[in-house]
């Protein structure tokens, strides 16, 4: 590991990212729910220990004195075509009243450690389109919409 992909990772448990734990559930569960993913008959607890457990998974939060205000979760995915891997980010959230005080910026800058850490060469989130805030938080960040470059599909399993 690279000492300026060390140093990144330091800065923000300094600012109050941390790991995801088991005993954060029910935070995490209002934090899912403000962004209007219902939990109500679901096994978020079950959810959150694979989170915790899997290798492959990345899972942070924003720990202000015990009060959770932001989670992301992102998986490394080994690329096929070519070598190396990529970071998908597959959930973010902020707290309603927590928004616009960088814990969004800091809690991608925890993923995107995370990838580096397990050498990712990219990463990738997808929004939907009714979420211009997160749209231009992303590019803010330097992200780019590639929607036009690729399609998205998308079936059900029975």
């Amino acid at each position: 590991m690279s000492a300026d992909v060390l140093h990144a990772y330091r800065m923000q448990v300094a600012r109050g990212v941390r790991r995801l734990s088991t005993d954060d559930t029910e935070q995490v569960t209002m934090l899912l729910e403000q962004l209007g993913y219902g939990q109500d008959g679901t096994d978020i607890a079950g959810r959150m220990r694979s989170w915790v457990d899997h290798p492959d998974g990345g899972a942070f939060v924003w720990d202000e004195r015990g009060r959770l205000l932001g989670v992301i979760a992102a998986h490394i995915i080994p690329s096929f075509e070519k070598d190396g891997s990529w970071l998908r980010i597959v959930a973010l959230a902020v707290a309603d009243s927590a928004r616009g005080r960088g814990i969004g910026t800091s809690l991608v800058a925890a993923a995107e450690t995370f990838g580096l850490m397990r050498g990712c060469h990219s990463v990738e989130v997808t929004s939907l389109r009714t979420r211009e805030g997160a749209h231009a938080f992303y590019k803010a960040l330097g992200y780019q919409d590639r929607s036009d470059a690729a399609g998205r599909f998308l079936r059900q399993l029975p």
